[in-house]
């Protein structure tokens, strides 16, 4: 038990570290707008500071909700437990956020939301197809019996594709590069929010705060795929996202139709592919 909470916790502070790291190095380069070291954190505290711009008592619970199953499913994910109770968790995640955009019935709001059902289809896909491999491979859908199998079997050799799809998922939750649906609450721009417009100040930050915890749970479950100690295969993995939000910087944005295929072609097709190849060995 002392084990899990240690990762809970330590999920909990190094997700923060990583946006604090890339704003750190971001403010460092020529032609990137420079920003207070700890901009993330002000950015939230901000959020917090401020009351709801509008007055819907309901759909300010929304957030609430999805936080309280972001952390249940960071619970899971530390814990080592079902795969499949980890895909429970982030689809009732998802859909709270998606019901509080569509319950207010603003435009830019349910346009979004549509944008995120499109999204969900992909990266649930990709998790129950990244399920039916591990089962497949290992004979179990526990996490923690996963870890002992890739210990000593290396894993990531049999699901190298799984692997990569549910990296290619991190990166489509997280906006980045070609995988930006242009739905994401990481700044405070109008048009980078438009899935959030319903909601504003504290409501907003209990999002933002919802989107670390996620980004942590994708990585610890990444980190379950690698053949190292699992603080060592989790460092990699947040090392891997960092690289990726840097990269986003410099990589143009694609319309979202163009994005939706490219998610279904990295995070649908490649574990399916390492699917079928499973069946052929």
């Amino acid at each position: 038990m002392l084990e899990v909470i240690l990762w809970f916790i330590g999920i909990v502070i190094i997700v923060p570290v990583i946006y604090l790291v890339e704003n750190l190095i971001l403010s460092a380069v020529p032609g990137q707008n420079r920003s207070y070291p700890l901009q993330p954190i002000y950015r939230l505290i901000k959020h917090f500071s401020k009351t709801d711009y509008h007055n819907r008592p309901l759909t300010r619970w929304f957030p609430v909700g999805a936080c309280l199953f972001a952390l249940v499913t960071l619970y899971f994910v530390s814990a080592g437990e079902n795969i499949l109770l980890v895909l429970s968790g982030l689809v009732m995640m998802e859909l709270f956020i998606l019901v509080g955009a569509c319950s207010t019935k603003e435009a830019y709001g349910i346009m979004a939301a549509q944008r995120g059902i499109s999204r969900l289809t992909v990266w649930s896909f990709a998790l129950m197809i990244a399920g039916a491999s591990l089962y497949k491979a290992v004979g179990t859908l526990k996490l923690s019996l996963v870890v002992q199998y890739s210990a000593g079997n290396v894993l990531l050799a049999r699901l190298p594709l799984v692997a990569t799809g549910l990296f290619a998922v991190a990166m489509i939750k997280g906006n980045l590069g070609y995988f930006d649906f242009g739905i994401n609450a990481n700044t405070m721009s109008f048009l980078d929010t438009a899935l959030y417009t319903p909601y504003g100040g504290r409501s907003l930050g209990v999002i933002q705060l919802t989107q670390w915890i996620e980004t942590g749970i994708w990585l610890k479950l990444i980190s379950y795929f690698l053949p190292w100690q699992p603080w060592i295969s989790f460092l990699v993995s947040a090392v891997f996202y960092l690289a990726a939000m840097l990269l986003n910087a410099v990589v143009p944005k694609m319309p979202w139709k163009k994005v939706m295929m490219n998610s279904w072609i990295w995070a649908g097709g490649l574990p399916a592919i390492n699917y079928i190849w499973l069946y052929m060995l």
